[in-house]
């Protein structure tokens, strides 16, 4: 797992301590955004594997546009879908998606229809430590509020599910 000073294009890093991906209490949760009538979910994702493809690609799109900005992120470089991945869900993320779903299972049934993400994914968190190995318990996030959610709450809503999941991150080892 890159912590967060790593070079994101290195090599994952894995803490042997781990017992599983994230502890079972990090469940996807349901939210209603700030017009207190649409609801949204956060979905937590333990590896990139699990996210499908096309919303690495439109969320690597959207980081790409921050980096580009250059008012928020460090990089100079663009990340390929295939580097954004890796540096993103590498170690624990979650993204917010229009709707009420209870697990990734849910999410991922689109009945062989492309899902259109610029109208369904609102934005997308990780949760990584600062430094690898004895230190990975001071923590850190990166956020993404995608271009069509801004000024919806959306950032909000996602610190709460930050706040309320990074501390459930931290594994006391032996």
């Amino acid at each position: 797992m890159p912590a967060m000073l790593d070079d994101p294009t290195a090599p994952l890093k894995v803490r042997m301590s781990e017992q599983g991906p994230y502890p079972l209490e990090i469940v996807a949760r349901q939210f209603t955004l700030r017009d207190r009538v649409t609801t949204a979910t956060l979905v937590p994702f333990s590896n990139a594997a699990q996210v499908p493809a096309s919303l690495v690609s439109y969320l690597c799109d959207q980081l790409n546009k921050e980096i580009e900005k250059g008012d928020t992120y460090p990089m100079i470089d663009h990340l390929s879908p295939d580097a954004f991945g890796p540096y993103w869900f590498g170690n624990f993320g979650a993204v917010m998606l229009l709707g009420d779903f209870q697990q990734v299972d849910d999410m991922l049934q689109t009945d062989g229809v492309t899902t259109d993400w610029a109208k369904e994914c609102l934005g997308s968190f990780y949760i990584k430590p600062n430094y690898p190995g004895r230190s990975s318990h001071v923590c850190n996030g990166g956020f993404l509020v995608t271009d069509a959610a801004r000024n919806k709450g959306v950032g909000r809503l996602m610190g709460e599910g930050y706040l309320d999941w990074a501390p459930k991150m931290v594994r006391q080892t032996d």
